[in-house]
């Protein structure tokens, strides 16, 4: 099995577009273990779904899988805890539970770009239309995804 595997490497790598090698070598595609993968993963998928239009086959094969990875370790790592939950936590728990992809959820909300800002926690809350969009989703109340008001101290 290890000779198959070492004559059909060069092959196969020479295979895959020059683009996915060059992302390949910055991140390679494996489990995320820790925030600092996480961190590194989810720049790298920001990135790419802010070029969505500009990207060739190589590029959109290893978001899609780079997307899967960081999908699944919010999913492991990022519980919601019941009491102060912000918007971020509230979509990236709602997306999860729902199994979506960055690109679902982007074109649920009419933009991919602003899905992914929303998931990182880039964006802290999502726009008035993609409220309505969330909540007629997801069957929740708008104030799921609005931060909480700052009220003045001197307010009667």
């Amino acid at each position: 099995m290890k000779k198959f595997i070492e004559s059909n490497l060069p092959a196969a790598l020479s295979a895959l577009p020059k683009s996915y090698l060059a992302l390949m070598v910055e991140f390679p595609l494996r489990p995320i273990r820790n925030g600092s993968e996480y961190d590194r993963a989810a720049r790298i998928v920001h990135r790419l779904a802010m070029n969505e239009e500009k990207l060739d086959a190589g590029e959109e094969a290893y978001g899609e899988v780079l997307e899967g990875l960081v999908e699944r370790y919010d999913r492991v790592q990022h519980t919601i805890n019941t009491g102060e939950v912000t918007p971020t936590q509230a979509i990236r728990a709602l997306v999860g539970q729902a199994r979506m992809t960055v690109t679902e959820f982007g074109r649920l909300i009419g933009s991919k770009g602003a899905a992914s800002e929303l998931l990182s926690g880039k964006r802290k809350e999502p726009s008035k239309a993609q409220i309505a969009r969330l909540c007629a989703r997801f069957k929740v109340g708008a104030g799921v995804f609005l931060l909480p008001a700052k009220i003045p101290a001197d307010a009667a």
